[in-house]
């Protein structure tokens, strides 16, 4: 979407700007809350440095003022170490109302395990913690206080695991082996459970531990299965038909179909025979080699993979065959693997748009037509895609909340910090505040909050809330109109649509600024650090490293060139480009290689194959749509060239 060069400055920029002008005022005329930031975060400083007297005395120049129970926090949290069970238990009574208080116990529990003060861990942890070290510690305890058959059967739960245990446990195993409670059975299943983890040094290091001639025997079988599953068959045909065995192979067997799955496939019936597998465990496993079978090109595997999906009941592998038919254009393949999904997922608007699409493609017309009105006018993709094969408007449910001030009332405290620290730029610690009280009220109270959130403009913490009260159509809350001043200026740079940097934006991050993913994407527009350093490189932009990630300009910068340089390599295409801009660009060439120019837009969005990158482009799309509704902004769902467009 193009701007107008002509726009007012972002209120932080003035802001700023007019505090460098008024740099030189006296300090005397700060407010008062002004003052009480200052001495607050004079006092954090304070801590910082271990200067707890001084500490001590600025936070009691600040008595009343919303955050200074932080503080409280901090210096308590200096002197655990001095805390007695029921001073720690009384803290976190004091403060049930914070955060913090659920993050007191574990550090005292870590204090209390260095001095080894099991009289005191039994009477602070009288149940089971979460978190194995923790577990660890408490079960250590009950040995230690005596309570034997306690701790062994919460030695036993510890051990019994394919990965590796917390160093925590090292003592109370140490004892429950002494005692003679680590059998070669109980080795044997771990073995196993490592198996199925797929943890190659704990399966080796298992092997050896077995002390009977006969469980060594085992090991040494089930460490060479692991390492050879290719041997699979034999095994199966030549071993004893046992509970243990019977695992073995169903293991081996699938390790071998992630490896190999032709191979898999040909060991299918000798693995299935020979440890006389039940039925339903036998079309589990045949379900687990179909699925890898998905896009073989052999006719004798597809023939195999077709019959075992006609008799599973698994819901995935039945619409993964569905979607294959769906690439290959295959509208009477399409209606019967429907036809094979139970009417609960029948009725799901996807599968309808994909039984009226095939209806229609078919010469059943009426029928098809028919079929997809039944899906108009909902807030779904399918719904959407239903109107354009329709050539009728786009609709769906809006709705409207009026705040009430009352029902958040209680929570005007929680409120108040939670302003402060964003006035603060402690962003974190709002974000768990905000959690906190979400996760301690109804949703009704979960809707005010929401709307409050979205007066206040908390941009992602209006969007969490209106997502955890199920507020679907209450769109002004659950889309803001965020950072619009940066996304309309560098839209404009790089010829992006600001409304689509908005939309994948909200995707993305749910306009968390302070986001970062499990593998490292950080930001409103979720960059990966490694795409942002190349990006600023190719483009010539000021970049300084992963940590500029979080501020709002860099990221809007860096991520709209990005997003228009996919853009520019698809021809405009919106959907190779969202699809490259999450699963990568080498996947997107690897999916049209697929489709070949055969398929259309809908059918290509449905034929990929990471249900994560599918449900993300036709969000996208369809929170450009909400968007263009809530800014009164013309647009279609669809380009011309990408609905024309044979992918």
């Amino acid at each position: 979407m193009k701007v107008s060069s002509t726009r007012t400055m972002p209120n932080w920029l003035v802001r700023s700007t007019l505090g460098m002008l008024c740099l030189g005022a006296s300090v005397a005329s700060a407010s008062p809350l002004e003052e009480q930031r200052k001495i607050y975060e004079q006092a954090q400083s304070s801590i910082d440095k271990g200067e707890l007297d001084k500490a001590l005395a600025l936070k009691k120049q600040i008595p009343d003022y919303s955050l200074t129970p932080y503080l409280d926090y901090r210096l308590f949290l200096r002197d655990l170490n001095d805390q007695s069970p029921a001073q720690v238990e009384g803290f976190i009574s004091q403060y049930k109302e914070f955060p913090f208080s659920t993050r007191v116990r574990a550090p005292y529990l870590d204090a209390l395990y260095k001095r080894k003060d099991w009289q005191a861990i039994g009477a602070f942890q009288q149940q089971e913690p979460k978190g194995q070290s923790y577990q660890c510690i408490y079960y250590r305890t009950q040995f230690e206080l005596g309570n034997q058959d306690l701790a062994f059967e919460g030695a036993e739960k510890l051990w019994l695991t394919g990965n590796s245990i917390a160093d925590q446990c090292d003592a109370l195993l140490n004892e429950w082996d002494k005692a003679d409670r680590r059998s070669d059975d109980k080795i044997l299943t771990r073995m196993l459970l490592a198996f199925e983890a797929r943890n190659s040094n704990m399966v080796r290091y298992l092997a050896k531990l077995p002390k009977t001639e006969a469980a060594k025997k085992q090991a040494k079988s089930m460490l060479t299965l692991f390492n050879k599953p290719d041997g699979v068959a034999k095994f199966a045909k030549q071993s004893k038909v046992t509970e243990i065995n019977r695992e073995q192979s169903k293991l081996a067997l699938q390790k071998l179909a992630r490896m190999d799955v032709e191979q898999a496939q040909q060991s299918y019936d000798a693995v299935i025979s020979g440890q006389k597998f039940s039925q339903d465990d036998a079309q589990r496993l045949a379900d687990y080699i179909a699925f890898r079978l998905t896009r073989t090109e052999s006719e004798e595997l597809a023939k195999w993979r077709d019959e075992v999906v006609k008799n599973s009941s698994y819901k995935p592998l039945t619409e993964t065959r569905a979607r294959l038919a769906v690439q290959n254009q295959d509208w009477e393949g399409v209606l019967f693997w429907i036809s094979n999904l139970s009417e609960t997922v029948q009725g799901h608007k996807r599968w309808k748009y994909w039984r009226g699409r095939s209806e229609i493609e078919l010469g059943q017309v009426e029928q098809g037509k028919a079929r997809l009105k039944s899906i108009l006018g909902e807030r779904n993709f399918y719904s959407a895609a239903a109107a354009e094969e329709l050539q009728v408007p786009i609709t769906y449910p809006k709705g409207t909340i009026e705040l009430d001030k009352s029902l958040i009332e209680p929570y005007q405290a929680s409120l108040d910090r939670i302003e402060e620290l964003i006035a603060l730029d402690k962003i974190a610690a709002a974000k768990s505040e905000w959690r906190f009280l979400l996760g301690n009220v109804t949703k009704d109270k979960r809707e005010m909050l929401a709307k409050f959130a979205s007066q206040k403009r908390w941009h992602h913490l209006s969007v969490t809330a209106s997502i955890q009260a199920k507020m679907w159509d209450k769109f002004n809350v659950r889309f803001p109109i965020a950072h619009q001043w940066w996304f309309d200026f560098y839209g404009e740079k790089n010829d992006v649509s600001s409304i689509t940097m908005l939309s994948l934006a909200r995707q993305e991050s749910a306009l968390d600024s302070e986001a970062k993913s499990p593998v490292g994407a950080r930001g409103l527009m979720q960059i990966m650090p490694a795409t942002a350093k190349a990006t600023a490189n190719k483009y010539k932009i000021k970049y300084s490293g992963p940590s500029e990630l979080y501020e709002v300009q860099k990221n809007i910068e860096i991520g709209s060139q990005y997003l228009g340089s996919l853009l520019k390599e698809y021809d405009n295409n919106r959907i190779f480009a969202f699809a490259a801009y999450n699963a990568g660009p080498s996947r997107v060439k690897t999916w049209r290689g697929r489709t070949q120019g055969n398929v259309d837009v809908y059918s290509f969005i449905e034929s990929i194959p990471f249900k994560e990158t599918r449900g993300y482009v036709q969000n996208i799309l369809m929170f450009e749509t909400y968007y263009r509704d809530i800014m009164n902004v013309e647009g279609s769902f669809l380009t011309k060239s990408e609905e024309s467009l044979k992918y």
